[in-house]
């Protein structure tokens, strides 16, 4: 259910943003995904679509953009790309540990059309 609430989020902020733009519609929804955030892309724009309907937001794409998730190595400081059941540093074969990468949800830049 966390994701029909991060939608309808959406749909009030993009709604807000083309009003103070004076624009009547939104047309594109940039937004960002973390692989470990727990969020499904799909079932947000699913519930977003829902949210939309009847606002100037009704119709607006998504565009998608998926972050990978990061660990960063405490002996060398090296950030590096977290695998399934693999969490050692490749440079120095410590264990990392977790940082944000990854776990983002959040909508960067609505673009709008008069």
């Amino acid at each position: 259910m966390h994701e029909y609430h991060k939608a309808v989020e959406w749909v009030e902020k993009a709604n807000k943003e083309a009003a103070e733009k004076g624009a009547a519609k939104v047309k594109t929804l940039h937004v960002t995904f973390g692989e470990s955030s727990g969020y499904s892309p799909e079932v947000v724009k699913n519930y977003f679509d829902e949210a939309a309907a009847g606002t100037a937001s009704e119709g607006a794409e998504f565009q998608i953009t998926v972050t990978r998730s990061m660990l960063k190595c405490p002996q060398c400081g090296k950030l590096f790309e977290k695998k399934l059941l693999d969490y050692k540093c490749p440079d120095c074969g410590v264990e990392g540990n977790p940082t944000e990468s990854g776990n983002e949800v959040e909508l960067t830049s609505v673009e709008c059309e008069q």
